[in-house]
């Protein structure tokens, strides 16, 4: 048994507390990644419950997909393809679309005058991420896709931070001017768009001015972030199994793979039948380039063997120690002496957006 609990009254609380900081200011709530680990379907349902309409994935797939579920939501797919079969897709979905280039603009355009139809659509500006959008600084070109758009709806004009979670906020407000920029190009050419909008969740939690119109939200609703947490967001999401196995090791023996923890003293372990598969303690390469990004891995990598970095799991509400390297499919757990019995209810912090999408989501 494996099970992915999300305790529904920490996610309400952290939803309201992402309502009164944005007080007023419209929420997209992304639902990328699966929900973010929680649950495409049931994640939505539940920010839709809390009066959250508007949503944002990061794919056609995951757009089709959550369009499948009948909800009265609006759906902004942050995917600037300009694959005339994706365009087409979206389009016949009612999914709101993002529109990264001229190229792409045009065969939507077309697209919609064949079928008649007035598709809406969100202009995608370049900052500085360099990946999806058109330049900041081809402000005719942005003009152009405007005005040659007779047969799209542009409602919104958006970016993205690549460094908001960074302390440092040279290059976020070096992105933010250039998107002002932007926004003051197209109003002094008397062109109205109700929705611009920039923050992520790391931004909107440190740049309140930088609000604008909209501001997407999405790992802030977990409370799994990595910038300083200032309004008391609550971590969600604990992997549930049960005990399987104890087994009496003694002193000096090793346990896991590798040999890599030996016992300081006779105790029991108990056997969970999770491990990598699941989610556990996985993460990724660092793919850095810049010398300042491979100094700072350093430093953190320092922090870490300074401080406690073991991973642990709770038992009876009590803190164990999860010893030997993680296995494919199950963690050995040192518990002493303590009276602990087959069967026994184990939870582990993890992000949700780790665990295998097979691992039931279960609100409570």
């Amino acid at each position: 048994m494996k099970v992915l609990e999300i305790i529904s009254d920490d996610l309400e609380f952290n939803i309201k507390q992402i309502k009164n900081r944005a007080n007023g200011t419209k929420i997209i709530g992304v639902v990328k990644g699966n929900g973010y680990g929680l649950g495409l379907e049931k994640f939505t349902k539940f920010l839709l419950e809390h009066g959250i309409k508007d949503f944002a994935v990061s794919s056609v797939e995951e757009a089709i997909e959550l369009k499948s579920f009948g909800l009265d939501i609006t759906i902004l797919c942050l995917e600037a393809t300009t694959l005339k079969e994706d365009l087409e897709i979206l389009m016949d979905n009612d999914i709101t679309i993002s529109i990264g280039s001229i190229e792409a603009a045009k065969i939507l355009n077309d697209l919609a005058k064949e079928k008649n139809k007035k598709v809406k659509v969100h202009l995608k500006i370049d900052t500085g991420f360099s990946r999806y959008g058109i330049s900041y600084k081809d402000k005719k070109d942005i003009l152009e896709v405007i005005k040659m758009c007779t047969s799209l709806y542009i409602e919104g004009v958006y970016s993205h931070f690549s460094t908001a979670y960074f302390k440092n906020d040279k290059f976020v407000n070096i992105q933010f001017s250039r998107f002002l920029e932007v926004k003051k190009y197209i109003e002094n050419n008397n062109i109205k768009i109700p929705m611009y909008h920039i923050c992520n969740s790391s931004a909107f939690l440190r740049h309140d001015e930088m609000f604008l119109d909209a501001v997407r939200i999405g790992s802030a609703f977990l409370g799994r972030i990595i910038v300083e947490n200032k309004i008391g967001l609550k971590k969600i999401g604990m992997l549930k199994s049960k005990i399987v196995s104890i087994k009496k090791i003694e002193k000096k023996a090793t346990v896991g793979y590798g040999n890599s923890y030996k016992m300081k003293k006779n105790s029991n372990i108990a056997i969970v039948p999770v491990g990598y598969a699941d989610g556990i303690n996985v993460g990724t390469k660092n793919d850095t380039f810049k010398f300042i990004d491979k100094v700072r891995i350093l430093k953190n990598s320092l922090l870490d063997f300074i401080k406690d970095n073991r991973l642990y799991a709770f038992i009876n509400n009590k803190k164990y120690l999860i010893v030997g390297k993680i296995g494919m499919n199950h963690i050995a757990i040192n518990i002493g002496n303590e009276k602990i019995n087959v069967g026994d209810e184990v939870k582990i912090d993890i992000a949700p957006i780790f665990v295998n999408n097979k691992i039931e989501r279960e609100f409570k």
